[in-house]
């Protein structure tokens, strides 16, 4: 056996996740020691989280030097498209300035290095282990429904929307929003660089410990890496409407009416933005745009009976709802992460 399996059974293994949303910052820990574990859940505001952020997380480190930090990338410009080869990737999007990693030989995630680069900065007081891409996420959620015929695929949290359509386990299209309520302009290219958050931490450094530095997990994106194992999902219901006859065409699909509602907040921002990444799937050559009647939503805000509503009522698509916990969905993938290298 070796020395680091001897310390393993000596000390626990700490897991702390992060995610950062536009007003709160959500801090999930889960302290394995033997059979035990033991889940903490914090709320920090992101004009206070400088000093509090850190001290909790020492606290919640200090007696182990098993631990492990992850992030939820939520960077505006990243994506994923369905190429791996880097001159083929230039017909959907600019990567010039990202850091991309291929998944299964399929398809390409990639992210801003300055977003990136941002990140590692937020948090460098006590660093970063993994940053987890939304769509990692998304596939894990639906691993048993992508190998079917094309359908989209959406996560929810907070004003980020995450889209995916998978056909036979082969990714067809991808998007990543920031939907504001408050914005207007839905316009495809519309996208706002978001202001950058820096954390002014103090000047302390943590006490050395065991790191997964091997993971190069910073320099190529291993964190991105889809894994192979993760938890069992629930079955989702069967129960959606059956609209199969109510278009047979893509252009049919597309001609959308405004609903008669008063009500344009978030959901139906949401539901704008989802057509018209539907709309350019549908008409950009590049894609190769297979018709879509199923939608499935990955919802963490258990908002989304709304935009269930005009999705169905205006582009006359299925849709089931699953509603999802995204500290806890990224426990997991952190466990698995470290599990995967050892």
């Amino acid at each position: 056996m070796g020395l680091a399996r001897v310390f393993e059974r000596l000390y626990a293994k700490v897991y702390v996740v992060i995610v950062v949303l536009k007003k709160k910052v959500n801090v999930t820990t889960m302290t394995v020691h033997g059979e035990s574990s033991k889940v903490n859940r914090v709320e920090f505001e992101l004009s206070q989280i400088a000093s509090e952020l850190y001290d909790y997380i020492q606290e919640a480190v200090v007696e182990t030097p098993f631990y492990y930090i992850g992030v939820l990338n939520n960077g505006i410009n990243q994506g994923a498209i369905p190429t791996c080869h880097r001159h083929e990737a230039l017909k959907y999007a600019d990567i010039s300035l990202s850091k991309t990693l291929c998944i299964r030989g399929s398809y390409m995630l990639y992210s801003s290095k300055y977003e990136l680069d941002s990140i590692e900065k937020m948090f460098q007081s006590f660093g970063v282990d993994f940053i987890f891409s939304p769509f990692t996420l998304l596939e894990r959620l639906y691993k048993d429904k992508i190998d079917a015929k094309a359908q989209l695929y959406i996560l929810i949290y907070d004003e980020y929307l995450a889209m995916a359509i998978f056909q036979r386990n082969t990714l067809l299209f991808a998007s990543f929003e920031h939907v504001d309520s408050g914005v207007t302009d839905t316009e495809f290219d519309d996208k706002e660089e978001e202001e950058e958050v820096v954390f002014d931490l103090e000047e302390e450094h943590k006490e050395e410990g065991i790191s997964i530095d091997d993971l190069d997990a910073l320099d190529d994106l291993s964190d991105l890496e889809d894994l192979d194992a993760i938890h069992e999902l629930d079955e989702f219901t069967d129960e959606t409407p059956d609209f199969s006859s109510s278009h047979d065409t893509q252009t049919d699909a597309m001609q959308v009416i405004a609903p008669a509602m008063e009500d344009f907040g978030m959901s139906y921002e949401q539901f704008l933005r989802i057509q018209k990444r539907l709309e350019f799937y549908y008409n950009d050559e590049t894609y190769c745009s297979e018709f879509i009647e199923n939608v499935y939503i990955a919802d963490a805000n258990d908002s989304s009976d709304d935009l269930k509503r005009y999705l169905e009522e205006e582009l006359f698509l299925n849709v089931v709802i699953r509603k999802v916990n995204i500290d806890d969905e990224l426990l997991t993938l952190s466990m698995e992460e470290v599990q995967h290298a050892l």
